[in-house]
């Protein structure tokens, strides 16, 4: 007898496909993935993978859609190819030595966007970032009430729960569950396992502006997750500071957590269109590390039978 789960991926930054589509991309990634570590776990993302959702934040936030027309080609190439090539590889390590020798003249108390990394998108990451955590408009709370209404759903269901954020969607996440933790706001459900994917929750400014940081011990974190794994593939840019454990793991001293895991030094060998890109989400799910974590997940929750 399998037991009753839901998996619920909070998406990251930049405009997504209708949620629809995007689900279904995001399911076949991950579970490509699976089939790659362990074939029997994969089985609950056959079948128009029911057990997963999206807390689809990101038409709320953009109030436009991306065409998935743009990524068929290169998540077909990812699910074709779900080993990196030598090319990759050496491509993904000279990237990342650029990476260090920035780091280094930066000094490692640099904010997550330097003027060095200033592309335009890379500026528009910032205004994104600024607008969430300052709460323009009350946008804000308009998307961690999506993210709060997935959960609640899914509590109210009896499911247990892996809550997976990716990027900017592991803070919205994060903040979400403060919230379920404290206040006037507070829930019961907990969460067995809280995913994060190439997350800057440890930039200097989101470690500043999310929720709870100004206060202390067991009121500054949430208190309604069980373990709690972060994966940082090689190269990232957005999940610069890529280790959580320095900054969250007292969550696990104060006994709000059972643990903290960080996972970095893997290869999302992923190419939109041609170039690399190591932190989109759709390459973070079918790497082994990631995938592993999953099936895990899913087997503790006896949803493997």
């Amino acid at each position: 007898m399998t037991g009753s789960v839901r998996i619920i991926f909070v998406p990251g930054m930049k405009p997504k496909p209708p949620e629809r589509i995007h689900r279904q991309v995001l399911g076949r990634c991950m579970r490509a993935g699976l089939e790659r570590v362990d074939t029997e776990a994969a089985a609950p993302l056959r079948d128009g993978a029911r057990c997963l959702t999206t807390a689809a934040w990101n038409h709320a936030f953009y109030r436009r859609h991306r065409n998935i027309e743009l990524d068929k080609r290169s998540v077909e190439r990812i699910l074709e190819e779900s080993e990196p090539s030598n090319r990759d590889i050496v491509d993904i390590e000279a990237f990342a030595r650029r990476k260090t020798r920035i780091l280094l003249r930066m000094g490692h108390a640099a904010p997550l966007f330097s003027s060095l990394f200033a592309r335009r998108s890379m500026r528009l990451t910032v205004t994104e970032t600024h607008r969430y955590l300052m709460n323009w408009g009350g946008i804000a709370r308009v998307v961690r009430d999506i993210v709060r209404s997935a959960l609640l759903d899914a509590w109210s269901a009896g499911e247990q729960v892996l809550l997976i954020g990716h990027s900017l969607g592991s803070v919205i996440a994060y903040d979400t569950l403060w919230e379920l933790s404290h206040g006037e706001r507070r829930e019961n459900g907990r969460i067995s396992l809280f995913m994060t994917l190439g997350s800057p929750l440890a930039s200097p400014m989101i470690l500043r502006g999310v929720q709870g940081a100004r206060l202390s011990g067991r009121e500054r974190f949430p208190e309604i997750v069980d373990r709690w794994q972060n994966f940082s593939a090689r190269g990232e840019i957005t999940a610069l500071h890529p280790r959580l454990g320095p900054h969250y793991g007292e969550m696990v001293e104060l006994g709000s957590l059972e643990a903290l895991q960080d996972c970095t030094g893997f290869y999302n060998h992923y190419r939109d269109r041609g170039r690399l890109d190591v932190h989109t989400s759709y390459g973070y799910l079918i790497t082994r590390p990631v995938a592993e974590s999953i099936a895990g997940w899913l087997r503790m929750a006896n949803a493997v039978g």
